[in-house]
Protein backbone atom coordinates (compact mmCIF):
# COMPACT_ATOMS: atom_id res chain seq x y z
CA UNK A 1 0.00 0.00 0.00
CA UNK A 2 2.80 2.32 0.34
CA UNK A 3 2.55 3.83 -3.37
CA UNK A 4 -1.31 3.69 -3.25
CA UNK A 5 -0.48 5.71 0.15
CA UNK A 6 1.83 7.65 -1.56
CA UNK A 7 -0.41 8.70 -4.34
CA UNK A 8 -2.91 9.70 -2.19
CA UNK A 9 -1.03 12.24 -0.65
CA UNK A 10 0.09 13.25 -3.93
CA UNK A 11 -3.38 14.33 -4.60
CA UNK A 12 -4.67 15.57 -2.14
CA UNK A 13 -1.66 18.02 -1.27
CA UNK A 14 -1.94 18.57 -4.99
CA UNK A 15 -5.23 19.54 -4.68
CA UNK A 16 -4.24 22.41 -1.80
CA UNK A 17 -1.06 23.34 -3.70
CA UNK A 18 -2.33 24.60 -6.38
CA UNK A 19 -4.30 27.61 -3.77
CA UNK A 20 -1.87 27.71 -1.67
CA UNK A 21 1.74 27.34 -3.06
CA UNK A 22 2.80 23.90 -2.34
CA UNK A 23 1.67 20.81 -0.35
CA UNK A 24 1.11 21.37 3.10
CA UNK A 25 0.36 20.56 6.61
CA UNK A 26 -3.43 20.72 6.31
CA UNK A 27 -2.10 16.75 3.91
CA UNK A 28 -0.97 15.89 7.83
CA UNK A 29 -4.16 15.07 8.77
CA UNK A 30 -4.77 12.68 6.16
CA UNK A 31 -1.14 11.38 5.98
CA UNK A 32 -2.30 7.78 7.33
CA UNK A 33 -5.54 7.01 5.86
CA UNK A 34 -6.00 4.57 3.69
CA UNK A 35 -7.84 4.01 0.61
CA UNK A 36 -9.72 2.20 -2.42
CA UNK A 37 -10.15 5.37 -4.75
CA UNK A 38 -6.64 6.03 -5.78
CA UNK A 39 -6.50 7.79 -9.19
CA UNK A 40 -4.82 4.64 -11.57
CA UNK A 41 -1.44 5.80 -11.83
CA UNK A 42 -1.56 5.18 -15.44
CA UNK A 43 -3.77 7.95 -15.83
CA UNK A 44 -1.44 10.32 -13.53
CA UNK A 45 1.16 11.37 -15.75
CA UNK A 46 -0.42 12.76 -18.30
CA UNK A 47 -0.25 16.67 -18.21
CA UNK A 48 1.62 19.58 -16.66
CA UNK A 49 -1.16 19.92 -14.39
CA UNK A 50 0.25 16.34 -13.29
CA UNK A 51 3.76 17.19 -13.22
CA UNK A 52 2.56 20.90 -10.80
CA UNK A 53 0.66 18.44 -8.18
CA UNK A 54 3.22 15.56 -8.13
CA UNK A 55 6.31 18.31 -7.84
CA UNK A 56 4.58 19.97 -5.00
CA UNK A 57 3.38 17.09 -2.95
CA UNK A 58 6.97 16.23 -2.73
CA UNK A 59 7.31 19.46 -1.14
CA UNK A 60 4.33 18.99 1.31
CA UNK A 61 5.24 15.95 2.29
CA UNK A 62 8.74 17.11 3.17
CA UNK A 63 7.30 20.00 4.82
CA UNK A 64 4.82 17.61 6.97
CA UNK A 65 8.49 15.25 7.48
CA UNK A 66 9.77 18.23 9.68
CA UNK A 67 6.40 19.87 11.29
CA UNK A 68 4.81 17.01 12.10
CA UNK A 69 4.99 16.92 16.61
CA UNK A 70 7.66 19.62 15.97
CA UNK A 71 9.87 17.28 14.86
CA UNK A 72 12.48 19.96 13.49
CA UNK A 73 12.60 21.50 17.21
CA UNK A 74 12.25 18.03 18.73
CA UNK A 75 15.56 17.20 16.88
CA UNK A 76 17.56 20.46 16.73
CA UNK A 77 16.87 22.62 19.67
CA UNK A 78 16.27 20.44 22.63
CA UNK A 79 18.87 17.82 23.23
CA UNK A 80 21.85 19.18 25.34
CA UNK A 81 20.07 22.96 24.35
CA UNK A 82 19.32 26.15 25.93
CA UNK A 83 15.52 25.16 26.61
CA UNK A 84 14.16 23.59 29.75
CA UNK A 85 10.78 21.64 29.85
CA UNK A 86 7.88 22.47 31.56
CA UNK A 87 5.70 19.78 33.59
CA UNK A 88 6.26 17.70 30.26
CA UNK A 89 8.55 14.74 30.87
CA UNK A 90 8.52 13.74 27.15
CA UNK A 91 10.29 16.87 26.39
CA UNK A 92 12.70 16.86 29.31
CA UNK A 93 13.69 13.29 28.62
CA UNK A 94 14.77 14.33 24.95
CA UNK A 95 16.58 17.85 26.65
CA UNK A 96 18.47 15.20 29.17
CA UNK A 97 19.14 12.30 26.08
CA UNK A 98 17.13 9.83 27.58
CA UNK A 99 15.81 8.92 23.83
CA UNK A 100 15.06 4.97 24.74
CA UNK A 101 12.19 6.47 26.72
CA UNK A 102 8.97 4.95 25.99
CA UNK A 103 7.05 8.19 25.26
CA UNK A 104 4.58 8.24 22.75
CA UNK A 105 6.58 11.45 21.35
CA UNK A 106 9.84 9.80 21.36
CA UNK A 107 8.62 6.73 19.82
CA UNK A 108 7.03 8.61 16.95
CA UNK A 109 10.20 10.92 16.64
CA UNK A 110 12.40 7.90 16.30
CA UNK A 111 10.16 6.40 13.25
CA UNK A 112 11.61 7.80 10.27
CA UNK A 113 8.56 6.66 7.41
CA UNK A 114 7.98 10.15 7.12
CA UNK A 115 11.32 11.31 5.55
CA UNK A 116 11.48 8.13 3.18
CA UNK A 117 7.56 8.90 2.19
CA UNK A 118 9.66 12.08 0.45
CA UNK A 119 12.24 10.36 -0.85
CA UNK A 120 10.12 7.63 -2.34
CA UNK A 121 7.64 10.07 -3.98
CA UNK A 122 10.46 12.05 -5.59
CA UNK A 123 12.34 8.60 -6.90
CA UNK A 124 9.10 8.18 -8.80
CA UNK A 125 7.88 11.43 -9.78
CA UNK A 126 11.78 11.14 -11.15
CA UNK A 127 10.89 7.74 -12.71
CA UNK A 128 7.65 9.01 -14.19
CA UNK A 129 7.47 12.56 -14.98
CA UNK A 130 9.49 12.05 -18.62
CA UNK A 131 5.84 10.32 -19.61
CA UNK A 132 4.52 14.50 -19.62
CA UNK A 133 6.83 15.15 -22.30
CA UNK A 134 5.03 13.04 -24.87
CA UNK A 135 1.38 14.05 -23.64
CA UNK A 136 1.50 17.77 -22.76
CA UNK A 137 4.03 20.07 -25.31
CA UNK A 138 3.70 22.84 -22.62
CA UNK A 139 6.04 20.65 -20.62
CA UNK A 140 8.98 21.05 -22.48
CA UNK A 141 12.36 19.29 -21.98
CA UNK A 142 14.00 22.51 -20.51
CA UNK A 143 11.28 22.37 -17.78
CA UNK A 144 11.28 18.68 -17.44
CA UNK A 145 15.05 18.98 -16.21
CA UNK A 146 14.79 21.83 -13.73
CA UNK A 147 11.77 19.67 -12.17
CA UNK A 148 14.08 16.59 -11.97
CA UNK A 149 16.81 18.17 -10.68
CA UNK A 150 14.57 19.56 -7.86
CA UNK A 151 13.54 16.99 -6.47
CA UNK A 152 17.38 15.02 -6.40
CA UNK A 153 17.98 18.09 -4.40
CA UNK A 154 14.72 17.06 -1.52
CA UNK A 155 16.88 13.88 -2.08
CA UNK A 156 19.81 15.00 -0.89
CA UNK A 157 18.45 16.81 1.45
CA UNK A 158 16.66 14.15 3.05
CA UNK A 159 19.09 11.98 3.64
CA UNK A 160 21.46 15.07 4.88
CA UNK A 161 18.26 15.05 7.27
CA UNK A 162 18.55 11.28 8.15
CA UNK A 163 22.16 11.08 8.12
CA UNK A 164 22.74 13.95 10.56
CA UNK A 165 19.65 12.59 12.71
CA UNK A 166 20.09 8.53 12.89
CA UNK A 167 23.62 8.15 11.58
CA UNK A 168 22.94 5.10 9.90
CA UNK A 169 19.97 4.68 7.07
CA UNK A 170 18.78 2.63 4.13
CA UNK A 171 19.44 4.61 0.63
CA UNK A 172 16.38 4.06 -1.62
CA UNK A 173 17.34 4.74 -5.02
CA UNK A 174 14.47 4.18 -6.55
CA UNK A 175 10.67 4.09 -5.95
CA UNK A 176 8.95 1.23 -4.24
CA UNK A 177 5.66 -0.32 -3.79
CA UNK A 178 4.41 -2.40 -1.21
CA UNK A 179 6.01 -2.83 2.19
CA UNK A 180 9.18 -1.01 2.72
CA UNK A 181 11.88 -2.07 1.23
CA UNK A 182 14.48 -4.73 3.17
CA UNK A 183 17.79 -3.03 2.58
CA UNK A 184 20.94 -2.69 5.00
CA UNK A 185 21.75 0.63 6.36
CA UNK A 186 24.66 2.42 4.79
CA UNK A 187 27.25 4.05 7.09
CA UNK A 188 26.92 7.33 7.37
CA UNK A 189 29.40 8.83 5.25
CA UNK A 190 27.74 6.49 2.32
CA UNK A 191 24.47 8.36 2.99
CA UNK A 192 26.01 11.40 3.20
CA UNK A 193 28.37 10.79 -0.23
CA UNK A 194 25.23 9.99 -1.67
CA UNK A 195 23.17 13.18 -1.00
CA UNK A 196 26.25 14.93 -2.11
CA UNK A 197 26.68 13.11 -5.37
CA UNK A 198 22.74 13.93 -5.42
CA UNK A 199 22.73 17.51 -5.35
CA UNK A 200 26.49 18.05 -7.30
CA UNK A 201 24.92 16.63 -10.09
CA UNK A 202 22.25 18.83 -11.07
CA UNK A 203 22.55 22.59 -8.85
CA UNK A 204 23.82 24.31 -11.87
CA UNK A 205 20.80 23.55 -12.99
CA UNK A 206 18.68 25.09 -11.07
CA UNK A 207 17.74 28.72 -11.52
CA UNK A 208 18.16 31.44 -8.88
CA UNK A 209 14.64 31.83 -9.32
CA UNK A 210 11.50 30.80 -10.50
CA UNK A 211 9.35 32.51 -12.88
CA UNK A 212 11.58 35.58 -14.01
CA UNK A 213 12.45 37.02 -17.00
CA UNK A 214 16.31 38.00 -15.01
CA UNK A 215 16.74 34.86 -14.19
CA UNK A 216 19.63 33.30 -16.80
CA UNK A 217 18.85 29.63 -16.27
CA UNK A 218 14.78 29.77 -16.47
CA UNK A 219 13.98 33.43 -18.48
CA UNK A 220 10.45 33.15 -17.99
CA UNK A 221 7.74 35.00 -16.74
CA UNK A 222 5.38 32.16 -15.24
CA UNK A 223 6.36 28.57 -13.36
CA UNK A 224 4.06 26.09 -13.44
CA UNK A 225 1.30 29.09 -13.78
CA UNK A 226 3.02 31.66 -11.26
CA UNK A 227 5.52 34.19 -11.07
CA UNK A 228 8.73 34.44 -8.49
CA UNK A 229 6.29 35.92 -5.83
CA UNK A 230 4.58 32.84 -5.14
CA UNK A 231 7.58 30.32 -5.35
CA UNK A 232 10.89 32.49 -3.31
CA UNK A 233 11.56 30.87 0.02
CA UNK A 234 8.91 27.45 -1.34
CA UNK A 235 10.80 25.81 -3.80
CA UNK A 236 14.76 25.13 -3.82
CA UNK A 237 16.82 27.10 -6.16
CA UNK A 238 20.67 27.44 -6.70
CA UNK A 239 21.30 28.92 -3.95
CA UNK A 240 19.29 26.52 -2.18
CA UNK A 241 21.63 23.45 -3.23
CA UNK A 242 24.81 25.49 -2.58
CA UNK A 243 23.75 25.76 1.31
CA UNK A 244 22.77 21.77 1.81
CA UNK A 245 25.98 20.68 0.21
CA UNK A 246 27.90 23.13 2.58
CA UNK A 247 26.14 21.16 5.50
CA UNK A 248 26.32 18.06 4.09
CA UNK A 249 30.60 18.84 3.84
CA UNK A 250 30.17 20.58 7.36
CA UNK A 251 28.54 17.52 8.75
CA UNK A 252 31.11 15.10 6.92
CA UNK A 253 33.77 17.34 8.50
CA UNK A 254 35.01 18.52 5.04
CA UNK A 255 35.36 22.26 5.72
CA UNK A 256 37.44 23.14 2.54
CA UNK A 257 34.51 22.10 0.45
CA UNK A 258 31.93 23.55 3.09
CA UNK A 259 34.14 26.87 2.93
CA UNK A 260 33.49 26.39 -1.26
CA UNK A 261 30.08 26.02 -0.94
CA UNK A 262 29.10 28.67 1.45
CA UNK A 263 31.42 31.25 -0.64
CA UNK A 264 29.00 30.83 -3.64
CA UNK A 265 26.27 31.19 -1.84
CA UNK A 266 27.71 34.62 -0.59
CA UNK A 267 29.08 35.14 -3.16
CA UNK A 268 25.92 35.04 -5.35
CA UNK A 269 23.27 36.23 -2.79
CA UNK A 270 22.30 39.19 -4.69
CA UNK A 271 21.64 37.19 -7.72
CA UNK A 272 19.43 35.24 -5.31
CA UNK A 273 17.59 38.22 -3.93
CA UNK A 274 19.20 37.40 -0.10
CA UNK A 275 20.44 39.51 2.54
CA UNK A 276 20.90 39.75 5.64
CA UNK A 277 17.91 40.75 8.20
CA UNK A 278 18.05 42.95 10.52
CA UNK A 279 16.52 41.94 13.94
CA UNK A 280 13.51 43.79 13.91
CA UNK A 281 12.79 42.13 11.05
CA UNK A 282 13.34 38.81 12.05
CA UNK A 283 11.52 39.04 15.26
CA UNK A 284 8.50 40.98 13.92
CA UNK A 285 5.26 39.56 14.41
CA UNK A 286 3.18 41.02 12.01
CA UNK A 287 2.33 39.30 7.97
CA UNK A 288 5.17 41.65 6.96
CA UNK A 289 7.87 40.00 9.63
CA UNK A 290 10.58 37.61 8.29
CA UNK A 291 9.03 34.66 9.61
CA UNK A 292 5.34 35.24 7.97
CA UNK A 293 4.98 33.71 4.46
CA UNK A 294 7.36 32.92 2.10
CA UNK A 295 10.16 35.33 1.59
CA UNK A 296 13.19 35.70 -0.94
CA UNK A 297 14.85 35.90 2.09
CA UNK A 298 14.21 32.33 2.95
CA UNK A 299 16.90 30.34 1.48
CA UNK A 300 15.89 27.18 2.83
CA UNK A 301 11.89 27.63 3.97
CA UNK A 302 8.59 26.15 4.48
CA UNK A 303 5.87 28.34 5.19
CA UNK A 304 2.09 28.10 6.04
CA UNK A 305 -0.09 30.45 5.19
CA UNK A 306 -2.98 31.44 7.18
CA UNK A 307 -4.71 32.54 3.87
CA UNK A 308 -5.01 29.11 2.45
CA UNK A 309 -6.17 27.62 6.08
CA UNK A 310 -2.44 26.15 6.80
CA UNK A 311 -1.69 27.38 10.42
CA UNK A 312 -2.02 25.30 12.73
CA UNK A 313 -1.55 24.57 16.23
CA UNK A 314 1.31 21.50 15.86
CA UNK A 315 4.54 22.23 13.43
CA UNK A 316 5.63 25.57 14.96
CA UNK A 317 7.81 26.22 17.99
CA UNK A 318 4.95 28.78 18.99
CA UNK A 319 3.22 25.35 20.63
CA UNK A 320 6.24 25.32 22.69
CA UNK A 321 7.11 28.40 23.43
CA UNK A 322 4.57 30.88 23.82
CA UNK A 323 2.16 31.59 26.93
CA UNK A 324 0.29 34.12 28.63
CA UNK A 325 0.27 36.75 28.16
CA UNK A 326 0.92 36.12 24.77
CA UNK A 327 -1.65 33.27 24.07
CA UNK A 328 -4.11 31.86 26.15
CA UNK A 329 -2.08 28.62 27.26
CA UNK A 330 -0.79 29.31 30.57
CA UNK A 331 2.34 27.68 31.21
CA UNK A 332 5.00 26.94 28.06
CA UNK A 333 5.98 23.31 27.15
CA UNK A 334 9.53 24.63 26.86
CA UNK A 335 11.33 27.33 27.95
CA UNK A 336 14.82 29.15 28.71
CA UNK A 337 15.83 30.03 32.12
CA UNK A 338 17.01 33.59 33.46
CA UNK A 339 20.46 32.60 34.79
CA UNK A 340 21.00 30.87 31.04
CA UNK A 341 20.00 34.17 29.50
CA UNK A 342 21.90 36.20 30.75
CA UNK A 343 25.04 34.22 30.69
CA UNK A 344 24.47 33.35 26.62
CA UNK A 345 23.45 37.22 26.11
CA UNK A 346 26.28 38.47 28.46
CA UNK A 347 27.72 41.46 26.16
CA UNK A 348 26.66 45.14 26.21
CA UNK A 349 24.26 46.55 23.17
CA UNK A 350 22.94 43.43 21.91
CA UNK A 351 19.80 43.92 20.15
CA UNK A 352 19.10 40.29 21.35
CA UNK A 353 19.02 40.49 24.95
CA UNK A 354 20.91 43.32 27.16
CA UNK A 355 20.69 44.56 30.39
CA UNK A 356 21.62 48.44 30.00
CA UNK A 357 23.29 50.56 33.01
CA UNK A 358 20.10 51.33 34.99
CA UNK A 359 19.84 47.54 35.04
CA UNK A 360 16.72 48.10 32.09
CA UNK A 361 16.14 44.71 30.04
CA UNK A 362 16.00 45.67 26.76
CA UNK A 363 14.90 42.33 24.61
CA UNK A 364 12.73 41.65 21.55
CA UNK A 365 13.54 37.35 22.14
CA UNK A 366 11.42 37.49 25.06
CA UNK A 367 8.46 38.64 27.05
CA UNK A 368 7.67 38.46 30.55
CA UNK A 369 11.67 38.72 31.42
CA UNK A 370 11.08 39.50 35.16
CA UNK A 371 8.30 36.69 35.85
CA UNK A 372 8.92 32.87 36.75
CA UNK A 373 9.89 31.88 33.31
CA UNK A 374 10.30 34.51 30.82
CA UNK A 375 8.73 33.53 27.18
CA UNK A 376 10.66 33.35 24.21
CA UNK A 377 9.08 34.74 21.67
CA UNK A 378 11.48 35.62 18.90
CA UNK A 379 9.16 33.84 16.53
CA UNK A 380 5.49 34.69 17.33
CA UNK A 381 3.24 34.67 14.68
CA UNK A 382 -0.65 33.92 15.47
CA UNK A 383 -3.24 33.59 12.72
CA UNK A 384 -2.58 35.89 9.50
CA UNK A 385 0.03 37.96 11.70
CA UNK A 386 -2.40 41.20 11.80
CA UNK A 387 -0.89 43.67 14.09
CA UNK A 388 -1.84 43.10 18.09
CA UNK A 389 -3.89 39.53 17.07
CA UNK A 390 -4.27 38.33 20.85
CA UNK A 391 -4.10 34.86 21.76
CA UNK A 392 -7.70 33.54 22.36
CA UNK A 393 -6.98 31.43 19.82
CA UNK A 394 -3.37 30.19 19.44
CA UNK A 395 -3.50 29.20 15.35
CA UNK A 396 0.16 29.99 14.15
CA UNK A 397 1.01 30.25 11.06
CA UNK A 398 5.49 31.39 11.15
CA UNK A 399 7.37 29.63 8.45
CA UNK A 400 9.86 26.91 9.34
CA UNK A 401 12.78 28.36 8.10
CA UNK A 402 15.93 25.98 7.81
CA UNK A 403 18.66 28.80 6.30
CA UNK A 404 19.14 32.49 5.56
CA UNK A 405 22.04 34.69 4.94
CA UNK A 406 23.20 34.69 8.88
CA UNK A 407 22.62 31.22 9.38
CA UNK A 408 24.48 30.01 6.03
CA UNK A 409 27.06 32.85 6.30
CA UNK A 410 27.89 31.62 10.23
CA UNK A 411 28.49 28.65 8.56
CA UNK A 412 30.86 29.97 6.29
CA UNK A 413 32.91 31.47 9.42
CA UNK A 414 32.65 28.24 11.22
CA UNK A 415 34.36 26.92 8.23
CA UNK A 416 37.09 29.41 7.65
CA UNK A 417 37.57 29.35 11.23
CA UNK A 418 38.40 25.67 11.07
CA UNK A 419 40.84 26.43 8.12
CA UNK A 420 42.88 28.26 10.09
CA UNK A 421 41.99 31.31 8.02
CA UNK A 422 41.36 33.43 10.92
CA UNK A 423 41.37 36.54 8.91
CA UNK A 424 38.40 36.11 7.36
CA UNK A 425 36.64 34.33 9.50
CA UNK A 426 37.03 36.48 12.43
CA UNK A 427 36.07 39.69 9.58
CA UNK A 428 32.71 37.47 8.95
CA UNK A 429 32.02 36.88 12.52
CA UNK A 430 32.81 40.64 13.46
CA UNK A 431 30.13 41.92 10.35
CA UNK A 432 27.88 39.34 12.06
CA UNK A 433 28.31 40.79 15.45
CA UNK A 434 27.93 44.79 13.85
CA UNK A 435 24.54 43.76 12.75
CA UNK A 436 23.69 43.06 16.04
CA UNK A 437 25.19 46.08 18.11
CA UNK A 438 28.19 44.22 19.41
CA UNK A 439 31.66 45.01 19.33
CA UNK A 440 34.48 43.28 17.42
CA UNK A 441 36.12 40.25 19.40
CA UNK A 442 39.78 40.30 20.64
CA UNK A 443 42.59 39.37 19.55
CA UNK A 444 42.64 36.92 22.36
CA UNK A 445 39.27 35.53 21.77
CA UNK A 446 38.99 31.56 21.06
CA UNK A 447 37.72 31.83 17.51
CA UNK A 448 35.24 28.83 17.45
CA UNK A 449 33.84 29.32 20.28
CA UNK A 450 33.19 32.74 19.28
CA UNK A 451 31.83 31.33 15.96
CA UNK A 452 29.52 29.04 17.53
CA UNK A 453 28.45 31.19 20.33
CA UNK A 454 26.47 33.87 17.68
CA UNK A 455 25.06 30.76 16.29
CA UNK A 456 23.77 30.21 19.52
CA UNK A 457 22.51 33.40 19.75
CA UNK A 458 21.79 33.93 16.22
CA UNK A 459 19.74 31.14 15.74
CA UNK A 460 18.32 30.53 19.01
CA UNK A 461 14.65 28.46 18.48
CA UNK A 462 15.42 28.10 14.82
CA UNK A 463 16.20 24.55 15.12
CA UNK A 464 20.34 24.01 15.37
CA UNK A 465 21.85 24.00 18.38
CA UNK A 466 22.17 20.30 18.87
CA UNK A 467 23.68 20.43 15.35
CA UNK A 468 25.93 22.52 16.34
CA UNK A 469 27.15 21.39 19.73
CA UNK A 470 27.83 17.98 18.13
CA UNK A 471 30.28 19.87 15.37
CA UNK A 472 31.75 22.11 17.67
CA UNK A 473 32.69 18.84 19.75
CA UNK A 474 33.99 17.14 16.56
CA UNK A 475 36.22 20.27 16.00
CA UNK A 476 37.15 21.12 19.61
CA UNK A 477 37.72 17.05 20.55
CA UNK A 478 38.19 18.38 24.36
CA UNK A 479 35.23 17.05 26.37
CA UNK A 480 35.96 13.19 27.34
CA UNK A 481 32.35 12.60 27.75
CA UNK A 482 31.15 14.07 24.24
CA UNK A 483 34.03 12.11 22.14
CA UNK A 484 32.82 8.95 23.96
CA UNK A 485 29.08 9.91 22.60
CA UNK A 486 30.36 10.53 19.61
CA UNK A 487 32.31 7.03 19.34
CA UNK A 488 29.63 4.99 20.34
CA UNK A 489 26.83 6.61 17.90
CA UNK A 490 25.15 8.18 20.95
CA UNK A 491 24.70 11.53 19.43
CA UNK A 492 21.79 10.09 17.16
CA UNK A 493 18.46 8.75 17.30
CA UNK A 494 17.65 5.33 17.83
CA UNK A 495 15.71 3.55 15.61
CA UNK A 496 12.08 3.13 15.95
CA UNK A 497 10.72 -0.48 16.76
CA UNK A 498 8.42 -0.46 13.74
CA UNK A 499 11.47 0.31 12.03
CA UNK A 500 13.16 -2.56 13.03
CA UNK A 501 10.34 -5.09 12.89
CA UNK A 502 9.48 -3.80 8.87
CA UNK A 503 13.42 -4.70 8.01
CA UNK A 504 15.13 -7.58 9.76
CA UNK A 505 18.01 -5.91 7.85
CA UNK A 506 18.33 -3.08 10.46
CA UNK A 507 19.94 -3.45 13.84
CA UNK A 508 19.64 -0.92 16.77
CA UNK A 509 22.72 1.55 16.89
CA UNK A 510 24.59 -0.26 19.60
CA UNK A 511 24.20 2.69 21.63
CA UNK A 512 20.23 2.34 22.32
CA UNK A 513 20.29 -1.41 22.40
Amino acid sequence: MMRKNIILRFLLCSTIAISAMFGTSSCEKFLDVESNHIVNEENKWKDINDIRGSLLGVYGLLRTALAENNAHWLYGELRNGDFTALNRRDLQDIVDGRLNSSAKLIQEGSDWRRFYAVINAANLFIERSYEVLEHDKQYTAALHEIDVAQMRVVKGFVYYLLARTWGDVPIWDKSYEGAFPKIKASSVDQVLTYAENEINAVKDKLPFFYGSFNDPVLPADLYLGSTSVKWSGVLFNRLSAYTILAHINALSGNYLEASVFADYVIANATRGGIAATDIADITNTTNVGFFFGNRIKHIIGFPFPNSSNEGGTDGHIESLTLAKPLVSKPNPDIYVKVERIVDIFNEAGDQRFRIDSTGTVQTSYFADFGGIRPIFKKIHIIRNGESGADGSLPFFTSTLVFSRFEEINLLRAEANAVLGRTELATAILNQSRKNRGLVEIGPNVDLIDAVFQERRKELMGEGWRWFDVVRYNKIKKNDPAFQKLIAQKGIYWPISQNALANNKELQQNTYWK
